[in-house]
């Protein structure tokens, strides 16, 4: 073999450590994937977070985006939490104007993609079910079967029935309205609660600490997950795949430069 076909060939050979080592760098990337349980359930970027129990569904908008802009992140709890009718398993990228819906014995939290001071969410077809809602600096403007909350900087629970819903404001204020009268609203300030009936809404009551813990156990109920990359696993395999990569080609350079056979004679 002559040089210029050894070097012809340890290129070759380098072209395909090449696409080995991406193959199995990926395959790396996919094994260090691991799920966890997300710890800090009440905390969350600057635009905000909404948890909601089973059996209900709500849509989601936020303003000034586009139709196929993603606007947070989905993570699910249980076998029946649906994004816009498809099940998901742990987690999944939410866009603009989505419906979430979760069965029975599931739940779901949305994180919010961070955004500016403009943020603006509305949350709608909010017909039943309890959903607890962090809003941060985003403003949101959520609208039940009976009555219409606007909330920013905000951490409120949202219980809705057939006859009422009833909020509680765990810190902020927020603004509360009925759906069919949105001219005067009634102001809620943390630690205190209202109930609003299809014709009218009450007055805001202060809250007892046991039944701010009794009306928020259901969260308790379900866990949420999420998936991370375990980057010490990664590492490491990386670097046994450069072991062998080094090994693979100085064993091949070494053996280029000899020919092979015995020599010819005239």
């Amino acid at each position: 073999m002559n040089i210029t076909e050894s070097k012809s060939s340890f290129c070759k050979l380098g072209v395909h450590i090449q696409t080995w080592l991406f193959l199995v760098l990926a395959v790396l990337l996919l094994s260090g994937c691991k799920t966890v349980p997300i710890q800090d359930r009440n905390f969350a970027e600057s635009s905000g977070f909404w948890e909601q129990d089973e059996n209900m569904g709500v849509r989601f908008h936020r303003n000034a985006g586009a139709s196929d802009a993603v606007i947070g992140t989905l993570y699910a709890s249980g076998k029946n939490v649906l994004l816009n009718g498809d099940q998901v398993k742990v987690s999944a990228p939410v866009k603009n104007n989505a419906f979430i819906s979760s069965g029975m014995q599931s739940g779901a939290r949305i994180e919010f993609k961070v955004s500016d001071s403009t943020c603006s969410i509305r949350i709608d077809r909010f017909n039943a079910g309890k959903a607890y809602a962090d809003t941060s600096s985003c403003l949101h403007d959520i609208e039940t079967l009976h009555a219409r909350i606007q909330a920013q900087n905000a951490v409120l629970q949202i219980n809705v029935s057939q006859q009422q819903t009833s909020i509680m404001v765990l810190s902020g204020t927020v603004e509360v309205m009925t759906r069919e009268d949105t001219g005067q609203f009634v102001v809620v300030r943390a630690d205190q609660k209202i109930t609003v009936t299809p014709d009218a809404i009450g007055q805001p009551h202060a809250l007892a600490p046991d039944e701010i813990w009794q009306r928020m156990r259901w969260r308790e109920d379900f866990q949420l997950y999420k998936t991370v990359v375990d980057w010490r696993k990664v590492v490491a395999g990386v670097a046994i795949v450069a072991l062998v990569a080094v090994a693979i080609l100085f064993g091949k350079g070494r053996g280029g430069g000899h020919s092979h056979g015995f020599p010819r004679h005239r």
